[in-house]
């Protein structure tokens, strides 16, 4: 299924953002905290196989753990290299209630022209990246009466960041510059309002938030790997400057901590929205 994925995002080259991201994302990037998994499932209710919409999949990093707590889901996301990763991630999994649809998150209500009207939505470390006004709007008329939105972030705003978070932004800054990159030529646009407020502008205004302290625990050469997996550090973005740059941030990390042991302990956020109970 393949919709236009170039004309509401914002950006020009939606599809590009994140080019040379999907095996490293597969490898990399860690799963959700099983506390986050486990709330959005709770918002299932009482459907036995319930229908969810993740837009922004990415290779399908909460999609196919909601498709293994009894969810069939569509997976929706601009990059085709993402969706393929995907696809032969869930094959590995043996993963097969997903459905993965190459399309812009604005376009979600066109979606339900084939499947029907969704009994949720996620969107997973994504939503910065969207017209989140606009897409809150199309799932209104994507999710059924009485469903959801679910917003979530590995980082809960106001929260710490990762312990070597500083060092790697004065690697980018010495190896790409100030301008924070969206992919190989593309200047990011940062969303004005947090997420929970844009929430709570739109028609899923009753919202609810969960938030969940996890630790995390990473090698040199997973660190290494991670940041392949984002749009300004990825291999594309670098380009000739990869091998150097990464040469750099091993030598700063392990400066940093010898024995090669990364330990940081974060809160993931949840941020659900419904519609008012009166809204019908």
């Amino acid at each position: 299924m393949k919709q236009d994925v170039h004309s509401t995002t914002g950006y020009t080259n939606a599809d590009g953002i994140f080019a040379s991201c999907g095996a490293p994302y597969v490898t990399y990037r860690r799963p959700h905290p099983s506390a986050v998994v486990d709330y959005i499932a709770s918002q299932f209710g009482s459907a036995t196989a319930p229908h969810i919409l993740d837009l922004g999949c990415g290779p399908g990093t909460l999609a196919l753990d909601l498709a293994e707590h009894g969810a069939s889901v569509t997976a929706v996301g601009v990059s085709e290299e993402m969706l393929a990763a995907g696809r032969d991630w869930a094959d590995v999994r043996g993963v097969r209630s997903v459905i993965w649809c190459q399309a812009n998150a604005t376009e979600a209500a066109a979606l339900t022209k084939d499947t029907g009207l969704f009994d949720g939505a996620t969107v997973a470390d994504a939503f910065h990246w969207m017209d989140r006004p606009r897409v809150l709007a199309a799932l209104d008329q994507a999710v059924r009466p009485g469903g959801f939105v679910a917003v979530v972030g590995y980082r809960a705003p106001g929260t710490q960041r990762e312990w070597w978070h500083p060092l790697l932004e004065q690697l980018r800054l010495r190896w790409l510059g100030s301008v924070n990159l969206a992919g190989p030529a593309t200047t990011y646009v940062e969303p004005a309002g947090g997420h929970e407020e844009v929430m709570r502008q739109s028609v899923f205004s009753q919202v609810s938030v969960l938030r969940a302290d996890y630790r995390r625990t990473y090698t040199l050469d997973e660190l290494v790997g991670l940041q392949r997996t984002y749009a300004y550090s990825s291999a594309a973005t670098l380009g000739d400057r990869q091998s150097a740059f990464e040469e750099d941030m091993r030598e700063t990390l392990t400066a940093a901590r010898p024995d090669g042991v990364f330990e940081t302990d974060l809160q993931a956020a949840v941020i659900v929205g419904r519609r008012p109970t009166n809204a019908g």
